[in-house]
């Protein structure tokens, strides 16, 4: 049987490390608890980085988990099953605002999704490369893959990835000023925000900020998204904001503690 140390020297032996992990080794939860390897007992506080909504070895989940393995594994999206049709329609009436959605595998994909959502948006607009800007707010976290981490507005996390893909307009959070001269240019197509900024210090928007982002028109031509690999359940999205309602977003993604690790993507009919 391995010890604890014989993992971790596996692990170092052949993990790319990418993160530091904490010298121990987890082995069970339940609830909010974790239990690793040695016995020794925990308070989950990060919760898989927002992922575990609803705790460890949730008997609901467990049981709809092991059901749905004993009928269908994986289908891909070229084939209909019911469960993820059932899903979708709920996403979408529960967003207030959707009329759509695509389901996918990680926070960082939703938001690719709606990257990708928004500038071919702007091209059936007419709007030539150089008028599909994305405007993002610093200490946001979008994702880790090349066109999310562009978007994520955090040096540390872009160094020693460039080139990066351009289309990308930085401005300090919650300064309705910086937003409104972003925008001066009419180059913008959207504006891409957390309504809770995770990485930035656990920073909600201010009063009338999600708001202050035009409202998309023929005049505007600029799409709302309020999307963000960071704002899960303990970190949530516009449909679960009060401070948030005036500000209706064009696209959302949320990410993996929609169904316990199972990010989606909503959008308008109108950006489809």
């Amino acid at each position: 049987m391995s010890t604890p140390a014989d993992l971790i020297a596996l692990a170092q032996r052949h993990v790319l490390p990418v993160y530091r992990p904490r010298e121990l080794v987890l082995e069970r939860g339940d609830g909010a608890r974790l239990w690793d390897s040695e016995g020794r007992e925990y308070v989950d506080l990060s919760s898989g980085i927002a992922v575990c909504g609803l705790g460890h070895n949730d008997p609901d989940l467990v049981a709809a988990l092991v059901e749905q393995a004993g009928k269908l594994w994986h289908t891909s999206n070229v084939f209909y099953s019911e469960p993820p049709l059932r899903l979708v329609a709920e996403l979408v009436e529960a967003s207030g605002f959707a009329t759509r959605a695509f389901l996918c595998n990680s926070g960082a994909e939703a938001n690719e999704a709606a990257i990708k959502l928004v500038r071919k948006w702007a091209t059936a607009q007419g709007r030539g490369p150089h008028r599909r800007v994305i405007v993002t707010a610093r200490g946001s976290f979008h994702g880790r893959t090349l066109a999310a981490v562009t978007a994520t507005a955090q040096p540390k996390y872009q160094a020693g990835y460039e080139p990066l893909p351009g289309g990308f307009r930085y401005i300090d959070f919650n300064d309705i000023g910086q937003l409104e001269d972003a925008m001066a240019s009419g180059d913008v197509a959207a504006v891409m925000l957390e309504p809770v900024q995770g990485e930035g210090g656990v920073m909600p928007a201010a009063d009338g900020y999600l708001a202050a982002v035009p409202v998309p028109t023929k005049k505007t031509e600029t799409s709302r998204s309020k999307i963000s690999a960071k704002c899960r359940a303990t970190r949530p999205s516009t449909s679960l904001l009060p401070y948030a309602a005036p500000a209706t977003p064009a696209s959302r993604a949320r990410a993996s503690a929609t169904a316990g690790c199972a990010p989606d993507q909503l959008s308008d009919e109108k950006i489809m």
